[in-house]
């Protein structure tokens, strides 16, 4: 009965502990841009001033990594595809505006790191569609010979 009792408590030890020990070691990859960031921030000491000033280069970073990903993605999609992501990045671009604008009005006048949390968030926002972008990028090569037949068979449906 022990020895039951014993081999149950180690199957679900298996079963709903190991798994998630494996997930939690994985790490995400970071971004060369963070891996700089990071540096940046290391070399001005964490000042108030010096991660503003990091963070505002780091913005530019991922803005310039921003249109790079886009206009390789871009290149790789058909006519259809190339409209939808522009109509996308057209929302996106006014979601970030507008977001950017109430963020800058949040928080007026209420400490002095307020304007690094701020900086945080807008970084936040970049990098997602960034890594988003990327995400699509990598779709497009993994399904690349997929995506050609597809094409070619609604092709052949839209001219009958």
């Amino acid at each position: 009965m022990r020895r039951l009792k014993i081999s149950r408590l180690l199957v679900a030890f298996i079963l709903l502990i190991l798994p998630t020990v494996g997930f939690s070691e994985e790490k995400e990859k970071k971004h060369p841009i963070d891996i700089w960031l990071e540096k940046c921030m290391e070399r001005e000491n964490y000042t108030t001033a010096g991660m503003l000033s990091c963070s505002s280069q780091a913005l530019d970073k991922w803005d310039k990594e921003l249109n790079r990903i886009y206009k390789e993605l871009i290149k790789k999609l058909s006519p259809e595809e190339r409209e939808l992501l522009k109509q996308s990045q057209l929302q996106w671009v006014k979601f970030r505006d507008a977001e950017f604008k109430f963020l800058d009005n949040l928080y007026l006048g209420i400490g002095t790191m307020i304007p690094v949390m701020i900086m945080g968030e807008k970084l936040d926002i970049v990098s997602r569609r960034v890594k988003m972008l990327e995400a699509y990028d990598f779709y497009v090569k993994e399904w690349q010979l997929d995506r050609k037949e597809h094409f070619k068979l609604n092709k052949r449906v839209k001219n009958k």
